[in-house]
Formats: structure tokens, sequence, C-alpha cells
């Protein structure tokens, strides 16, 4: 899959226990917000459609 470069702002305490949590389980820190990104994708699918 291509990869996007993107600039965003996030707290920078969330940010740093994401970079703590990533060097705990030897990842990048760009892997979990990935991870988490797609989370958030599967949490709310279809969720539109059930009204």
């Amino acid at each position: 899959m291509a990869r996007k470069n993107i600039n965003t702002t996030i707290d920078e305490d969330l940010y740093m226990q994401v970079r703590l949590l990533a060097i705990k389980l030897k990842l990048n820190a760009n892997d979990l917000i990935e991870e988490g990104m797609k989370y958030i994708l599967d949490k709310y699918e279809g969720t539109e459609n059930k009204a």
C-alpha cells in the first residue's frame, strides 16, 4: 500500500505515551498510530447506516 505523509497536531502527552509504548514494544510510533486509525475505522464502520 502506498504511504501518505500528513501534518497534524496532537496532544503532546498522548504522543509521548504512544512513543514510550512503541519503544517498549520495539515498534515505530507511526505503526501504533496507524493501528489506532484502523481501529477507529473498524469501530465506526457502517454506523451511519444503522439509524
